[in-house]
């Protein structure tokens, strides 16, 4: 094997999921973000939160 970490890297993080649970849980993160106080948030703007609220443990 020439990249032998490279190919844990790819192992770990380009897996296709089993289940439908990791989008659902966004789905459900979304919710919980959009309420009353935050109901003028662009779209883009939501993704941007949802994104780093999703892969804050990565960092």
């Amino acid at each position: 094997m020439i990249l032998p970490e490279l190919y844990k890297l790819q192992q770990k993080y380009l897996c296709i999921p089993a289940t439908s649970v990791p989008s659902e849980r966004v789905f459900s993160k979304a919710g919980l973000l959009t309420n009353d106080r935050r109901n003028r948030l662009s779209p883009k703007n939501l993704n941007y939160i949802i994104f780093l609220n999703s892969n804050l443990n990565l960092l």
